[in-house]
């Protein structure tokens, strides 16, 4: 009575089933159970190796950023140099056409100054050679021969020592 129903081919078959569910699981769940765990340990080396390009990244990103940063700081500097040079070139510049305008200006004052010199003399030599020649034409006109030269004689030193001097 109790074991009746273990006479019946449907419960042989169904306990024949359940036993082969339960030996293919037994095999089928380690073979699962190692493609799972061999698939965890594949996608936890993924993420290990994708954590680590990140901090790769992360760190070229700060590399670059710094580097970036540095070269912002040497065009400045480049930049305030080259004011600085064009600054101390026009500077120089200024100091030098300076120089230059002074120096010109000097040499115009000496070559005036030479030019009025010349003009000086050459116009006490015309003075004296017309005070010459008029004191000549005076004496003739005026005066005796003998007295005539006298006076120009006279004359004559003291007009050259004068244009001399």
């Amino acid at each position: 009575m109790y074991f009746e129903f273990l006479e019946q081919e449907t419960v042989w078959v169904a306990l024949a089933f359940f036993m082969f569910i339960a030996l293919i699981w037994k095999k089928a769940s380690k073979a699962v159970s190692t493609i799972l765990d061999d698939r965890s340990i594949l996608i936890q080396n993924e993420l290990r190796e994708a954590k680590s390009l990140k901090e790769e990244a992360m760190e070229e990103l700060r590399i670059s950023l710094q580097m970036q940063k540095n070269s912002s700081e040497e065009f400045n500097q480049i930049i305030k140099e080259a004011k600085e040079a064009a600054k101390k070139i026009k500077d120089d510049a200024d100091v030098k056409s300076l120089e230059t305008i002074k120096r010109r200006e000097e040499q115009a004052k000496q070559r005036i100054m030479a030019f009025e010199n010349e003009a000086i003399k050459a116009i006490k030599r015309v003075s004296g050679t017309v005070a010459i020649e008029s004191a000549k034409i005076y004496i003739k006109t005026h005066l005796d021969k003998k007295e005539n030269v006298n006076l120009i004689t006279k004359a004559s030193n003291e007009i050259k020592s004068s244009l001399s001097n």
